[in-house]
């Protein structure tokens, strides 16, 4: 699955503009869910799709830098190819602006 994610979805699109918003820097799993404001299951399932198709790399926390008592955690950041993927994704499944005119004759007002 090379070419991208097969299921487009409206958490698969809060997950890519999460990672998009980090500014290529790394997100672990819980900033994601907090940035989505989605659970685990569905979070680590699209990060597991996106690593498949090449979108998104991890690693895992160094030892050294785990806070005692706590387990390690597992970074995520988009891949060159699969931030220019994601933007243009995103790009393609915003909904398409009302033109102005058409706005303003809903409003019963248009400009002369």
């Amino acid at each position: 699955m090379s070419d991208g994610p097969v299921r487009i979805t409206g958490p698969l699109l809060a997950v890519l503009n999460a990672l998009l918003d980090a500014d290529d820097h790394e997100l672990h799993g819980w900033a994601i869910m907090k940035a989505t404001g989605k659970g685990g299951p569905t979070v680590y399932k699209i990060l597991e799709r996106l690593a498949e198709s090449k979108w998104v790399t991890s690693r895992w926390e160094d030892d050294a830098n785990t806070e005692p008592g706590k387990p390690r955690r597992r970074y995520y950041k988009l891949t060159p190819h699969g931030a220019t993927s994601a933007r243009a994704l995103i790009a393609a499944r915003q909904p398409k602006p009302v033109s102005t005119a058409r706005t303003r004759l809903a409003f019963g007002w248009c400009e002369a």
